[in-house]
């Protein structure tokens, strides 16, 4: 009998396949579903997938009716599994013969094993190929789920990686490589995504599991150098947004760090911790304006990895939704609506996966029961609905040359909720007086954009130098002014300009208002006058009387 179950039948299934995705509760139910799946795509009698330390599930098939058996491997086995009844496949199941084994591996090490076999009655299909893909795929699921338990136990909470797309693949791969060495790693990506559980996995994953994870925010570290290598001894040390560290601390970090350059030769004795840091900001760049040490960042820069912002992994975007959605207690499939998951894909996320989470979680518990659907979307997160209609707005006509850019320029956005900071007058305020409580509100690349506006203010600054300095798109920064701040960075720089203006009228009675102009970074004084009128209430002139009285 001519087989009919290989992957030249379906190419497009096993593609979808080894995509598979669904962030299930517990790691039984995907094992469960996918060998489902793999039976109806590959025709076979029975498959079998059996994990180390979890258990095994083997799925019988004749006909059209299917018999699970879920047979644990240890006493109480998984604990999603524990509450299923095994039940014995039906007597009319046939002896399975021939059959194919693949061995599921984790970094070189066997964690388990896939199974399929065939009856009497059809020859089994070459799968190699196509089973090896799914055994490195099941390999990275396990390890995943593996994760989230042991931070549910050491941390407190879930951390469970979400998607299957490319760039979601290439990150489990470092992880495997770098959870097996001791060399230092750097894991670089915007605010929001996935770097702490990038860093719990390479502790996991690791030999160094069952020894303390100590994290140092960096933004606002509780202790000092010693007392973090102290209690990360023999585990690992991560410090969390290390581009936040002050200078102080970054010149004290080598007392204690073990240099592999040879950078340093007397250190701390407490030296045997792995070093893993996250940064959302461009090291070397900070290296090269100063803002960062070069020394240190040449000691972390052993095991770099970027992790891509969601924007750049839409195949993501709808399993985060529904890990957001079952992670706060809500059946994903009582909640998701078709125009719900495509306004989801239209919408940038700038705070990628914890925005992801924020804002699901909202809309799934003003819904109730029912289905989240644009309307619901448009009342109660309308930044994402505003994008959407604007993505779908006509493409106005090119331009035979473009507008000469004098001054800071953006497209026109809607405005959206201001963050609990305040509006942009009270922005104003935290930025000219540096309030460092206020900003940490923010996003760290909106929070450099308004550090070197009030930093150079008097200078020409356009959109692409403040976005490059804030180390983001000239389009995502746009987004992240008028979603945080309701203003635009040009009207940022203007109410700034304005505010030293003032201080300058209010101080100097002689100095031409002319000058006070030019020295803030106004072109002309008509400018001037009108962006100060607008914003005060009254004229510069006006202003300097009301001050002298």
């Amino acid at each position: 009998m001519k087989d009919q179950g290989g992957p030249e039948a379906g190419d497009h299934a096993w593609r979808e396949l080894a995509r598979m995705s669904r962030p299930y509760l517990e790691v039984a139910d995907f094992l469960v579903s996918y060998a489902q799946r793999l039976a109806e795509l590959s025709r076979a009698a029975t498959v079998e997938i059996a994990v180390a330390d979890l258990g095994r599930i083997v799925l019988s098939r004749s006909g059209t009716e299917t018999v699970q058996d879920w047979l644990s491997e240890r006493d109480g086995g998984a604990a999603a599994a524990s509450e299923r009844e095994p039940r014995r496949a039906p007597e009319w199941r046939l002896e399975p013969t021939p059959s194919v084994t693949v061995p599921l591996v984790y970094a070189d090490v066997g964690i388990g094993r896939l199974n399929l076999a065939w009856d009497r009655r059809r020859s089994g299909p070459d799968l190699s190929e196509a089973l090896a893909d799914c055994a490195r795929q099941l390999a990275f699921v396990v390890k995943r789920y593996e994760v989230c338990e042991w931070a549910r136990q050491r941390l407190g909470r879930s951390l469970l990686l979400v998607g299957a797309s490319d760039a979601v693949r290439n990150l489990e791969i470092f992880v495997e490589k770098a959870s097996h060495s001791d060399l230092p790693c750097l894991l670089q990506g915007e605010f929001g995504t996935e770097t702490p559980y990038l860093a719990a996995a390479i502790h996991c994953c690791g030999p160094r599991r069952d020894l303390p994870f100590v994290q140092v925010n960096c933004a606002q570290p509780r202790g000092a150098p010693q007392d973090w290598f102290r209690q990360a001894e023999g585990g690992t040390l991560f410090f969390s947004d290390i581009d936040m560290l002050a200078p102080g601390l970054q010149n004290e970090l080598p007392q204690y760090m073990h240099s592999r350059l040879g950078q340093w030769l007397d250190v701390s004795s407490t030296t045997r911790v792995r070093v893993i840091a996250s940064a959302s900001s461009d090291l070397p760049r900070l290296v090269a304006e100063r803002a960062f040490a070069r020394q240190l960042l040449a000691e972390l820069d052993f095991l770099p990895v970027s992790v891509p912002p969601l924007r750049e992994r839409n195949d993501d975007i709808e399993p985060l939704v529904i890990a957001a959605l079952e992670g706060h207690g809500h059946r994903a499939e009582d909640k998701i609506s078709a125009e719900m998951l495509e306004l989801c894909r239209s919408y940038a996320w700038p705070e990628n996966a914890f925005e992801v989470e924020r804002v699901i979680a909202r809309l799934a518990v003003m819904t109730g029961r029912a289905r989240i659907r644009a309307d619901d979307i448009r009342h109660y997160f309308p930044a994402l609905h505003a994008q959407a209609e604007r993505a779908a707005a006509p493409v106005a006509p090119m331009v035979t040359a473009p507008p000469p850019a004098e001054a800071v320029h953006e497209p026109m956005l809607a405005p959206a909720p201001a963050s609990d900071g305040g509006g942009p007058e009270d922005w104003v305020h935290h930025v000219l007086n540096k309030d460092l409580k206020a900003l940490s509100r923010l996003h760290p690349n909106l929070r450099k954009a308004l550090i070197y506006l009030v930093d150079h203010y008097a200078e020409p600054i356009r959109l692409d130098t403040l976005a490059r300095q804030a180390h983001v798109s000239q389009s995502h920064l746009s987004f992240l002014f008028r979603h945080s701040l309701q203003t635009s960075c040009k009207a940022m720089l203007s109410r700034i300009r304005v505010e030293k203006a003032k201080e300058l009228l209010a101080t100097n009675a002689r100095q031409p208002i002319t000058d006070v102009a030019l020295q803030v970074g106004f072109a002309d004084l008509s400018h001037f006058e009108k962006y100060f009128r607008r914003q005060v209430g009254r004229t510069p002139r006006e202003y300097r009387r009301m001050a002298a009285e």
